[in-house]
């Protein structure tokens, strides 16, 4: 039995790190309960494709292993297409087989396998799900600090989350679990406003003063979809959260972090430490829970019922919000 009564939403969700596939150079990924291959054609255009050969089912992601070890080889990739290790059959980004080079029939139209469209930004190749194969409906935007040299390099991390999209992403509106799990006060409500037809929502909080005296701005939350938000402290810290389902119950979370390049290097990597590693409290917890339609809510909870109203936009049979 499902602890989740969700499908897998709606959105783009990262498959791979772009500096993880080099032009020419394949691997074997799973997501959305399917398994998958990411590619870069020799030119360096990526592609995501279903995993299996239209022919006799061979993985295109898992190529021949050497004569003296049985493990796997990488994938071949020719030209602008990815080739079959089994029979030779070649594949481009469409998904149709352009080749097969050891017969001369005409190839036949059903020799295609699934394309996932693609997009590739913020240093991370991104594939659109779509639960009934709708294309995409919109886009995700550049974190420019990434590329701003008044800002370091960013830091990369990721975790496998045995949980959901959903769970997690109400994670950030439970104010009460703060003090419980973290052992830190609960945020204050911050103000929540939505743009771009109620899809992206964005939450700011007010200022503060620190404990040098100086007023700061408060933290600035873009969510586009289940599974992206950018968060900023204006001026200290930006990081991207980025997450794809590998199945309804389990998640690849990826994270991209920076900070001003004039910071002392220690303060910047308390930055970093303190978002990385508190997330590390709440796994166990998301590990063992289920999700409860109609909670008790308090009022001290924060608003996780308008959060589910919110989310139920990017499942296209949406479930109960609460």
């Amino acid at each position: 039995m499902s602890r989740f009564p969700f499908p897998i939403p709606t959105g783009w969700f990262p498959v791979a790190r772009s500096g993880d596939v080099a032009p020419g150079e394949g691997r074997p990924v799973r997501f959305f309960s399917r398994d998958l291959v990411v590619w870069r054609s020799e030119r360096g255009a990526p592609a995501v494709l279903d995993a299996y050969c239209a022919h006799l089912g061979a993985h295109l992601g898992v190529g021949r292993g050497p004569k003296d070890s049985p493990e796997p080889g990488p994938p071949i990739i020719a030209g602008e297409c990815i080739q079959c290790q089994f029979h030779g059959w070649r594949y481009d980004a469409s998904g149709a087989c352009v080749d097969i080079p050891y017969s001369t029939a005409p190839i036949p139209p059903q020799a295609r396998v699934r394309a996932w469209d693609v997009l590739e930004v913020n240093g991370l190749i991104f594939a659109w799900h779509h639960l009934h194969g709708d294309p995409p409906a919109w886009t995700l935007p550049s974190i420019p600090e990434f590329d701003d040299p008044a800002w370091v390099p960013p830091v990369y991390t990721d975790r496998v989350i045995p949980s959901c999209l959903q769970e997690v992403g109400e994670n950030d509106v439970d104010f009460a679990h703060f003090q419980f799990v973290h052992g830190t006060p609960a945020p204050r409500p911050g103000t929540v406003t939505f743009t771009e037809n109620g899809r992206v929502k964005i939450t700011t909080g007010d200022s503060r003063v620190g404990s040098d005296g100086v007023e700061r701005p408060g933290l600035y939350r873009e969510s586009h979809q289940l599974g992206w938000s950018v968060v900023r402290l204006p001026g200290r810290l930006t990081f991207m959260s980025a997450s794809a389902p590998i199945d309804e119950e389990h998640m690849h979370q990826r994270w991209i972090l920076t900070y001003p390049s004039d910071f002392d290097p220690e303060r910047g990597r308390k930055f970093v430490e303190t978002y990385t590693l508190g997330i590390n409290e709440d796994v166990p917890l998301w590990a063992a829970k289920i999700y409860r339609p109609k909670p008790l809510l308090r009022p001290e909870d924060g608003p996780i019922a308008e959060f589910r109203r919110w989310a139920a936009q990017f499942y296209p049979e949406a479930p109960e919000p609460n």
